[in-house]
């Protein structure tokens, strides 16, 4: 009887093992937000976003509001520019309305952004930027931020994405 419920044991272990394993090679951040070192930003809020004056449906908008893991509230937009990137550098931007900067991270792989389900998944390191002002991690380059509650917008460095502007309309 014991060696029986032993090796039930054994089997459903290793099966947890396996799936762990597995779920870690496709979306490596799921193990760091079970640990607490990622967060779930969520799905795309409604907005509109146009580059150089077109509509482009294919950026998607994040807004992030709620503290990261020192408790300050934030005022955070992440954009998803997959479809734009030209460098593989500016996978994503961030715009921070409170300190009124717009940034890069400083990592775009799988271990610090990923979409499951439609969600976006920030680790603790790809919560970090560097400002586009910034003239060694950054790009030197004013973005001349400009916002009001419903509007954004900001230019973004030279030869870097397929467009030089960007503008949100929050919906």
């Amino acid at each position: 009887m014991i060696s029986k419920l032993l090796k039930i044991f054994i089997t459903l272990l290793v099966i947890f093992a396996v799936t762990v394993w597995l779920i870690s090679r496709a979306h490596p951040i799921i193990l760091k937000w079970v640990i607490g070192s990622a967060r779930d930003i969520g799905k795309p809020v409604n907005a509109t976003v146009y580059t150089n004056g077109k509509e482009s449906p294919d950026i998607k908008v994040y807004k992030v509001d709620n503290a990261y893991w020192d408790g300050e509230k934030t005022n955070d937009y992440v954009l998803s520019l997959n479809e734009f990137d030209v460098e593989g550098m500016l996978k994503f931007i961030n715009i921070d309305l409170k300190e009124k900067w717009v940034g890069r991270p400083i990592c775009t792989n799988t271990d610090c952004y990923d979409f499951i389900n439609g969600y976006l998944f920030q680790s603790e390191t790809g919560g970090r930027f560097a400002d586009f002002r910034d003239d060694m991690k950054g790009y030197n380059f004013n973005p001349q931020l400009n916002f009001t509650k419903k509007r954004i917008k900001f230019n973004v460095p030279p030869n870097q994405l397929k467009f030089d502007s960007i503008r949100i309309e929050l919906k």
